[in-house]
């Protein structure tokens, strides 16, 4: 423990030598969206493909730091091993979720940012199944669903590069890994986004 408070106290010091450069810049808001594709970790791998993504997020920032609420919604197929399994002709699984998530820039300000987010939030999980019924007759389908809702925490990283000198917008691309505390193994995912900052 003694260690780790020495090296937080070396790693402030620059800081510490630079008061008139750090906390000059006033708060200011901050918006990101895009979208990409979303890969399932295991054992969620187990029962999906792979899906996409949709995300964005508004906040502020200052320097180094910012804080944004982030939504993102995620899409995945299940496989055809487990749509046998459970005698399903389609399927599919839906993640959501709403952040609060802390933001560590490098150089928020330069042509090029590396940045470290994460936090945590709400997730919900919604579950599809769509079976053929012959019972009901030709064109009818027998549909079975779930909806949970859940804490669920995130943690990636990202780079943002300037599109032009004179604009504050920057393109982004950034993976993250989710994790949704669900009843029995957890679920987890990595969506890899991609889009645009300002």
């Amino acid at each position: 423990m003694k260690q780790f408070l020495l090296f937080l106290a070396l790693a402030a010091m620059p800081a510490l030598a630079q008061p008139g450069y750090f906390g000059s810049e006033p708060w200011r808001p901050t918006g990101s969206f895009g979208g990409g594709f979303s890969s399932p970790v295991n054992p969620l791998a187990n029962r999906l493909n792979t899906g996409w993504n949709m995300a964005g997020g508004i906040g502020v920032t200052q320097n180094y730091f910012g804080v944004t609420v982030d939504a993102m919604f995620n899409d995945f197929g299940i496989n055809r091993r487990t749509l046998t399994q459970v005698g399903a002709r389609s399927g599919s699984q839906k993640f959501w979720a709403v952040t609060v998530d802390p933001t560590f820039h490098v150089n928020d300000r330069g042509p090029l940012d590396f940045y470290v987010i994460g936090g945590a939030g709400l997730y919900g999980r919604y579950t599809k199944y769509r079976a053929s019924s012959n019972a009901a007759g030709p064109g009818f389908d027998l549909v079975r669903s779930e909806q949970i809702l859940r804490p669920g925490v995130n943690l990636g990283a990202g780079f943002a590069f300037n599109l032009s000198q004179q604009s504050n917008i920057k393109f982004f691309a950034e993976a993250r890994y989710h994790r949704m505390f669900t009843p029995g193994a957890d679920a987890s995912f990595i969506p890899v986004t991609v889009g645009i900052r300002f």
